[in-house]
């Protein structure tokens, strides 16, 4: 399943990213620039079905575009926005449960 794979790579990166941008050692245009860099990648791939393969491929979508609808000043200071992100990235990395709430949809 190549979408599955996607997924797991760029979850792992995307986490990266976030927490280097979180910890001030890379600044909001390489996080945001990186979210580009992920959907280009993704419409590479040119996969027509726009259903979601697992949660964790939910959640995965869900994260990208809350990074990318959300400022600079939100994703740093807004710990309600933080919680909520917090737990996708710890359900991503197998640690929770899947967060309510978290509807992502595949770009297409």
């Amino acid at each position: 399943m190549l979408e599955g794979n996607f997924i797991a790579v760029k979850s792992e990166l995307l986490i990266r990213h976030i927490h280097q941008f979180m910890n001030h050692k890379v600044n909001y245009s390489i996080l945001t620039d990186y979210i580009w860099e992920i959907l280009q990648d993704w419409q590479r791939l040119h996969i027509v079905d726009n259903n979601i393969a697992s949660p964790k491929e939910q959640v995965f979508w869900y994260l990208l575009f809350e990074l990318q609808i959300q400022d600079e000043v939100s994703l740093l200071h807004d710990k309600e926005l933080n919680a909520k992100l917090d737990h996708c990235i710890l359900f991503l990395q197998g640690q929770l449960d899947m967060p309510d709430d978290c509807i992502g949809i595949r770009p297409n």
